[in-house]
């Protein structure tokens, strides 16, 4: 124990007092995670054999070991996000005492909704808001497809083009909730990133999605 105490403090004293303008690189597979997913990092340029320590936000994740030629790879879950975000900036630091990286890197919810929630629905005028609709692919475009209670697609309405690391459009234009004249019923809003509806998305699906129901009528 006094040994992993003197080892944190050596470390804190590097990553303190050592300039992140290192040799040493600091890396993630990709620059945008769901949150709770994996995230693979590597390290390079640190001194082979010593333990390199990684903090998350500031927090401690673990120690680990730079090989012969100066590499570690690590792994972490990406934070849930804090309250009231849906997209969020996180800093990796790696440092052996002598070398020191950082790294930023987001994670998102991947969340699709609209606002107001209330309204007469025949008229009801939103702006919808997508996020994290960019992780399987960038500038993916987004659609919302209206799903009748039967479970027939009723119609397919083209969004945007989400931007950004992780894929977001903050805010559409006004336009109307439902485009059409609605029939009693629970109907599904489908919001994905294809222009065609083959049916609900599942978790196997490889492209994002979200989706959302709406209950017409009493």
């Amino acid at each position: 124990m006094l040994f992993v105490r003197s080892l944190l403090a050596v470390l804190a004293a590097g990553l303190a007092f050592v300039p992140a303008a290192t040799a040493a690189t600091l890396e993630t597979e990709m620059p945008c995670y769901q949150e709770g997913a994996d995230v693979v990092t590597t390290g390079t340029g640190f001194v082979p054999g010593r333990l390199v320590g990684v903090w998350l936000d500031n927090r401690l994740l673990g120690i680990t070991m730079a090989d012969h030629q100066s590499i570690f790879r690590n792994k972490l879950v990406a934070p849930s996000l804090p309250s009231g975000e849906r997209e969020h900036v996180h800093s990796l630091v790696a440092s052996d005492g002598t070398n020191t990286a950082i790294k930023h890197f987001r994670a998102t919810q991947v969340f699709a909704g609209f606002s107001p929630t209330r309204g007469r629905l025949g008229t009801l005028r939103v702006r919808f808001e997508i996020y994290g609709f960019g992780l399987y692919k960038s500038g993916a475009k987004v659609y919302v497809h209206y799903v009748r209670p039967n479970g027939k697609l009723r119609r397919t309405v083209y969004l945007g083009t989400a931007f950004g690391k992780c894929g977001h459009i903050p805010r559409t234009r006004k336009r109307l909730l439902f485009p059409f004249t609605a029939e009693r019923g629970t109907w599904t809003l489908q919001f994905d990133t294809r222009s065609g509806y083959y049916g609900k998305a599942t978790a196997k699906s490889t492209y994002a999605w979200f989706r959302r129901s709406v209950r017409v009528g009493r």
